[in-house]
């Protein structure tokens, strides 16, 4: 894959957003539940019974409405990220995303780049994890992590077949 200098950029690139996104989908799993807002797996449910709400407060659009208006946003923000012609601008913007001046140093925010990409390597396995989990058993993160630490013996993936379907 990294033969070609300009596609081991763009790819280093898509790495970075992936890992993004990742940390933040697999911090939301574990958030709604901990918080007792039911599962992730539900929350699609959640919309189609017609009862928008957000932590228990009523949405005054529909579900089509903030579909649309995420939608707008997003291309936007994604246009805006994608024109930027400075390779390190465009992937670690610092400015208004940098409140706490951590890019400031330039030999720790090196440090902080190789912490970022090995979290959000780290979360993309955890949310594979999770993904397989809510696959074999219908549990979310923290029911799972719960079943384990009380019996950790008969609860894990070696004991069910169907959580690593892959071996």
């Amino acid at each position: 894959l990294g033969k070609v200098p300009s596609n081991l950029e763009r790819f280093q690139e898509a790495e970075l957003i992936h890992c993004r996104w990742a940390m933040l989908g697999t911090a939301g799993c574990w958030g709604v539940e901990a918080l007792g807002f039911g599962t992730w797996q539900d929350a699609p449910l959640a919309a189609l019974s017609g009862n928008e709400t957000y932590f228990g407060k009523e949405i005054p659009l529909s579900l089509p409405a903030l579909a649309g208006i995420e939608f707008f946003v997003m291309a936007y923000v994604e246009s805006a990220r994608s024109s930027e012609t400075d390779r390190t601008k465009r992937m670690y913007p610092g400015g208004a995303f940098d409140p706490a001046g951590l890019a400031s140093d330039p030999k720790e925010f090196e440090i902080l780049k190789r912490k970022e990409i090995a979290n959000g390597r780290l979360a993309m396995v955890a949310f594979l994890g999770i993904i397989t989990q809510s696959n074999a058993n219908g549990m979310g993160p923290v029911q799972a992590w719960a079943a384990h630490v009380a019996d950790p013996w008969n609860v894990s993936a070696a004991q069910n077949a169907a959580a690593v379907p892959f071996l």
